[in-house]
């Protein structure tokens, strides 16, 4: 499908690409969203400083496009993509089967408010422009902890609800937040935050306005003694149509 086309869906349309990529848009919305994505990917990467041995989690990876960078030419660097996307955990399994039968690279189906990995499994984690479509964050966000040893670091990017409220998209499923929000979570979920950096775009749109984008980029360490969480009801599946 060509861009236009993905550009002329309706809104809520847009929202359930954005949300759960499935269908025959599926590989065409994947593509769009790395091209777009690909800054503030590329910071969190960056920002994680990652090293030789350690163990990385992205959560809402879609298609895995940056996997290949992450574990670049580091030795025993092993990386795990989960995505509530089968469509797109299939497309990352096609794209790199090379990375994943070298063993440093997998690629699971699931849902990242319940990790199927031990406590304290990981050394680093990012997630990119997931946030507005958890249920729960603070329970989204003990998960991350609990996964990550302590001192393990977390990065997150997203939109700032200063520009995303304004997209007509955003009105299907969407939760917005601004920087210190987030902070403000993540401070409760037992992390320490290092900073925010924030990044200011304009682009085109198809009518010739020129919207002025905000993105944020949150650095935080796992600390030692985390807070308990309530249980909380069991979900259904996020992959549906808004």
């Amino acid at each position: 499908m060509k861009n236009k086309e993905l550009e002329m869906q309706s809104p809520q349309d847009m929202a359930a690409q954005l949300r759960c990529p499935s269908g025959g848009q599926a590989v065409e919305a994947a593509r769009k969203m790395n091209e777009i994505h690909g800054t503030l990917n590329r910071q969190c990467i960056e920002l994680l400083q990652i090293g030789p041995g350690d163990r990385i989690l992205e959560t809402g990876p879609g298609n895995g496009a940056f996997a290949g960078e992450i574990v670049g030419n580091l030795e025993n660097v092993c990386y795990t993509g989960i995505d509530w996307s089968s469509d797109m955990v299939q497309q990352a399994r096609s794209l790199h089967a090379r990375l994943i039968a070298s063993g440093r690279v997998r690629f699971l189906l699931g849902d990242s408010e319940s990790l199927p990995f031990e406590a304290q499994h990981f050394d680093k984690a990012l997630t990119v422009h997931t946030i507005y479509f958890w249920d729960d964050p603070a329970r989204q966000l003990a998960e991350l902890a609990r996964v990550l040893k302590p001192g393990g670091l977390l990065c997150m990017a997203f939109a700032d609800r200063t520009f995303t409220e304004k997209m007509p998209f955003a009105q299907f499923g969407f939760k917005l937040y601004h920087a210190q929000d987030v902070t403000a979570l993540l401070e409760d979920a037992g992390f320490l935050v290092h900073g925010v950096r924030q990044i200011a775009e304009a682009s085109t749109a198809e009518t010739g306005e020129v919207i002025d984008k905000l993105f944020n980029v949150i650095l935080a360490t796992r600390l030692r003694k985390q807070p308990a969480m309530p249980d909380s009801p069991a979900k259904g599946s996020p992959c549906k149509a808004n």
